[in-house]
C-alpha cells in the first residue's frame, strides 16, 4: 500500500462524521421510506462468509466450466500453443468475492495482446460470449425460487458495460437461467444474483444487485418486507404477494473516455440531478470498461427520455471539465516558465478549485484512486 493510499484509508475512518456535519447523504439508505434488514449481505466478501455451503458459486471458472464453454486459468495459456484457442477471449479474475467494479476484466484479440497480463494473480479466461447481457435477482427459500427480479440491459453497450438497465416486474429471466438456479441451490435461503449472456451464466453472488439499491429504490413495502422475511426468519408471507408489483423504471450509467481529474462536489451534483427529476439513488460509481474508459455516475429515472438527456448532458459536462483541468495544467506549467509569478498565482487558484473534488463523501475518491491505480498497474 502506497503513502497516498494507506492515508486515504485511515481518513475513512471518518467518512461518516464527514458526510454528516457536510449534509451528504447515503444513497443506499437516506432517501427511501423503507429499508433492508441488517442481516442481509450487501457485499460479496460478507456474502462469502455468511453462506460457506453455498459459497463455491464465487468461483467463476467453476461456473464456466458447468455450462461446458472453453475456458481455464489465465496462467495455463502461458503453456499453450499460439494458435490453441479461438480468439476473441475473455479474462477476469477468478474469484467473485475477491474482486468487483469490473477491475481486471479484459477482452483479448490476439496473444500478443494478451501477454502483459499473465502478471495478474488469480485470473481466468473463457471464450468471448458476443450476446447481450441480462441479470436477475431471485429470492430462495429452501431451495425453491419465491421471487424474482429481472434487469434487461441495454442492446448498445460501452465496451462490455450496459448503458441502460430496464427494470420491470414483467421482465422474466431465460429458461436455461432459471433451470440452472434450481438444479444448482438446493437448500438455500437468501438472495441470489445472477449474470449472464444470453442463457450463459458469466457470474453468481449471494446477494442482490448493487448492495439491493435497485430493489429498494422500488420503494415497495411489500417486496422489501418478503426479502427481510427471508433473511431474518426463512419464512415467506404469501398473504402480501399480491402487493409486491412495482412501477418500472431505468437504470442508466454514464461514460467517460477522458482522464478523471476533476469530480462535481456532493451539492452540485445534487442540484444538477435533482434539476431532471432523478430517483432517490444515484452516485458516483467507478467502473473500468476493459482499455476503452470508464463508467463514472449512474442514477435511475422513471422516464427513458429524460434519462437519456440527462446521461448525454452530464456526460458531456464531465468530460468537458476534465479537459479544461488538463489544459489549465498545461497552461500553468508553460507561465511557471515564462512568467513565474504570475503563473504561481494562477497555480494556487487552480490548486484551491481542484480541491473543491474532495467535497464529496470520502470514499467516492478512495474509490476513484484504487480504480485508476489497478488500471496504472497493468
Amino acid at each position: 500500500m502506497d503513502f497516498f493510499s494507506f492515508n486515504l484509508e485511515k481518513i475513512l475512518h471518518y467518512d461518516n462524521k464527514w458526510c454528516k456535519k457536510m449534509g451528504y447523504f447515503n444513497p443506499f439508505i437516506d432517501p427511501f421510506k423503507y429499508h433492508f434488514t441488517s442481516k442481509l449481505p450487501t457485499l460479496d466478501k460478507r456474502a462469502y462468509d455468511r453462506y460457506p455451503e453455498h459459497n463455491w458459486i464465487y468461483d467463476k471458472l467453476a461456473i464456466a466450466k458447468m455450462q461446458g464453454i472453453q475456458c481455464g486459468e489465465l496462467e495455463e495459456l502461458k503453456k499453450r500453443k499460439l494458435n490453441d484457442i479461438d480468439y476473441p477471449i475473455f479474462i477476469k479474475p477468478r474469484w467473485g468475492h475477491k474482486s468487483a467494479s469490473s477491475k481486471n476484466c479484459y477482452k483479448i484479440k490476439n496473444r500478443d495482446e494478451l501477454n502483459k497480463y499473465f502478471i495478474l494473480n488469480e485470473m481466468m479466461w473463457s471464450e468471448f460470449i458476443d450476446k447481450c447481457e441480462g441479470m436477475t435477482d431471485f429470492i430462495l427459500l429452501n431451495g425453491k425460487i419465491m421471487h424474482q427480479v429481472t434487469y434487461r440491459y441495454s442492446d448498445i453497450q460501452n465496451g462490455f458495460s450496459d448503458v441502460w438497465k430496464y427494470i420491470s416486474p414483467e421482465n422474466k429471466p431465460p429458461i436455461k437461467i432459471v433451470q440452472w438456479v434450481q438444479s444448482n441451490m438446493s437448500g438455500y435461503t437468501g438472495c441470489l444474483n445472477v449474470q449472464y449472456r444470453g442463457d450463459i451464466i458469466i457470474e453468481v453472488g449471494l446477494r442482490l444487485a448493487r448492495g439491493g439499491a435497485y430493489i429498494i429504490s422500488t420503494e415497495n413495502k411489500a417486496l422489501i418486507q418478503n426479502i427481510n422475511n427471508i433473511i431474518t426468519n426463512g419464512t415467506w408471507d404469501y398473504s402480501i404477494e399480491n402487493e409486491m408489483y412495482f412501477k418500472p423504471f431505468y437504470s442508466f450509467k454514464c461514460f467517460t473516455n477522458a482522464p478523471i481529474i476533476y469530480l462535481f462536489p456532493q451539492k452540485i451534483l445534487d442540484f444538477f440531478v435533482n434539476k431532471y427529476g432523478v430517483k432517490p439513488f444515484y452516485e458516483y460509481y467507478f467502473e473500468p470498461v476493459g482499455k476503452d474508459g470508464m463508467v463514472f455516475f449512474q442514477f435511475l429515472h422513471d422516464d427513458f427520455k429524460k434519462g437519456v438527456q440527462l446521461k448525454n448532458d452530464f456526460e458531456l459536462a464531465f468530460s468537458i471539465l476534465q479537459y479544461i483541468f488538463i489544459g489549465l495544467a498545461a497552461g500553468i506549467t508553460y507561465l511557471l516558465i515564462t512568467n513565474f509569478n504570475y503563473g504561481l498565482i494562477l497555480l494556487i487558484v487552480f490548486l484551491l478549485l481542484l480541491m473543491t473534488r474532495y467535497l464529496n463523501p470520502i470514499c467516492i475518491n478512495q474509490n476513484l484512486y484504487k480504480v485508476q491505480k489497478n488500471l496504472k498497474n497493468v
